[in-house]
């Protein structure tokens, strides 16, 4: 008898656009983008895509995948210490509000 695959999506206001799909094998990190409206073959409709960033065996890497992407669309740093302070500041913030979702469970 064949198995149901079962998909539990996480997703946090502080990790958008991104997103978490986790199955029993593994973690996929997403990325959510919507088309350009401008585009000849979407005529002025926008739509929903979803972008891969990649699959991880451990939650925590996707936390830290995560913090890194939000990082790079973010503004720019001046410096490695500044780089560093803004990517632990939302990797924390992301860390902090999976950790109050859980114990509420």
């Amino acid at each position: 008898m064949a198995r149901t695959k079962s998909i539990t999506v996480i997703q946090d206001p502080l990790a958008e656009p991104f997103y978490i799909n986790a199955d029993r094998e593994c973690f996929t990190v997403l990325e959510r983008t919507f088309s350009d409206t401008n585009h000849r073959l979407f005529k002025g409709e926008s739509k929903e895509n979803f972008k891969v960033i990649g699959y991880y065996s451990r939650f925590d890497e996707c936390l830290n995948k995560i913090a890194t992407q939000k990082l790079q669309l973010g503004q720019e740093s001046n410096s490695v210490n500044e780089f560093l302070e803004e990517f632990n500041k939302i990797k924390e913030q992301i860390k902090e509000y999976t950790n109050a979702v859980r114990s509420n469970i």
